[in-house]
């Protein structure tokens, strides 16, 4: 390689480093009035940078590993999502987020794409849900491939049978009684499994949960909520009368749907409109604590933009922590983490055990994954 591109190369990295460290230092909140021993300051850090050819960064997740690693699963390859050359790599900490450690390559198929989903850490395996498709979201396969070593080495790709195709496995819960609680979305219900999703105009999901008492060993299928319109990516939390809720996302609404469940998850009431904004974009629900649940998302009713470019809907924007304490009916605590200019999305993670942080990742603009801690309050911080 020249010198001339040598270094136009190094001074186009060093901007966009700069760019990424302006992000992951905007948005400190000091708190000046804090419960002892509470953070008042958020924690944040660049944990990829997408490069040609693995520019595109999307659906990441953030996970404890059994070995008390932090682990960041993502999809990257190729320019755009979906893309042929998608695939799965990971990044570690082990000094809960500060630093990361060079991307490893967990799945990449030859010829197919793989997307990711969700990542279950249960002892001491790591169960990832993984759609493989040619390029496109038309007629997808769904899949699991397992660790038991701390995502050193895999398993082979299996396929995940209770949902084979053409569905989205999103964020499992484990209820307060034991059993697993696994939502999805599904385009698989109109009986043809070789049907494009895009031949129906508009195109219809439905949604549901799978529900284990074995630890996912088995699972069965609960009934499916009627169709909606769109991506419906959804997330499921409980209620403090032990009902369930289900939010949804419903493209083009402005606003998050809600079910609810006051069987365990095995029906579900008609879908109702929430209060919450949302400009079609996913969200992530935790249970904490003290009846109290935490909603990370972009609390925006705006759903598109004239600024919007691909891969960079800037609709999607602020991200924020919401905490309710009455059942979602109210949201007493509300904080904008950021609002750095450019799509901010599609936030997932954990808490931790002291209740402290919760501890997510989401991708700017589909090229960077960036690591956020936000300080949670304590528990009489948060109105009714």
């Amino acid at each position: 390689m020249c010198l001339t591109k040598i270094l136009r190369t190094h001074v186009a990295r060093s901007i966009v480093l700069l760019m990424m460290a302006v992000i992951v230092l905007s948005g400190t909140i000091t708190a000046p009035l804090r419960a002892e021993g509470f953070p008042s300051v958020d924690r944040k850090s660049l944990v990829y940078k997408g490069i040609p050819p693995n520019h595109c960064c999307v659906d990441q997740v953030l996970r404890y590993l059994p070995n008390g690693e932090m682990g960041v699963f993502f999809v990257t390859g190729g320019t755009f999502e979906p893309d042929v050359n998608n695939h799965i790599r990971l990044c570690r900490s082990s000094d809960q987020g500060e630093t990361w450690l060079r991307d490893e390559e967990v799945l990449k198929l030859k010829d197919k794409a793989c997307l990711l989903t969700e990542a279950i850490v249960h002892e001491d395996t790591i169960t990832l849900f993984v759609s493989v498709h040619d390029g496109r979201f038309e007629n997808w396969t769904v899949h699991t491939i397992a660790s038991e070593d701390n995502g050193q080495t895999w398993g082979e790709l299996q396929p995940f049978t209770p949902l084979p195709r053409k569905t989205f496995i999103r964020n499992l819960y484990r209820a307060s009684w034991g059993e697993w609680i696994l939502p999805f979305q599904t385009y698989a219900f109109d009986g043809d499994a070789s049907k494009s999703i895009f031949q129906t105009k508009p195109m219809l999901c439905r949604n549901g949960v799978l529900i284990s008492n074995d630890q996912g060993k088995t699972w069965t299928q609960s009934k499916l909520t009627e169709p909606l319109a769109g991506w419906g990516e959804n997330n499921v939390a409980e209620l403090t009368d032990g009902r369930l809720v289900m939010l949804v996302r419903a493209d083009g609404k402005g606003h998050l749907d809600r079910h609810e469940s006051s069987d365990r998850g095995r029906t579900w009431s008609e879908r109702v409109a929430t209060k919450i904004p949302n400009p079609g974009s996913k969200f992530r629900l935790f249970n904490l604590s003290g009846d109290r649940i935490a909603l990370v998302h972009n609390p925006n009713s705006k759903t598109s933009s004239k600024n919007s470019k691909r891969q960079a809907n800037v609709v999607r924007n602020p991200m924020a922590l919401w905490i309710s304490k009455d059942d979602l009916q109210t949201w007493g605590y509300q904080r904008t983490l950021t609002d750095f200019p450019g799509m901010l999305a599609y936030p997932d993670g954990e808490v931790d055990p002291e209740e402290k942080f919760i501890h997510f990742v989401f991708d700017y603009n589909r090229h960077d994954v960036i690591y956020w801690g936000a300080a949670l309050p304590a528990k009489e911080e948060v109105s009714e």
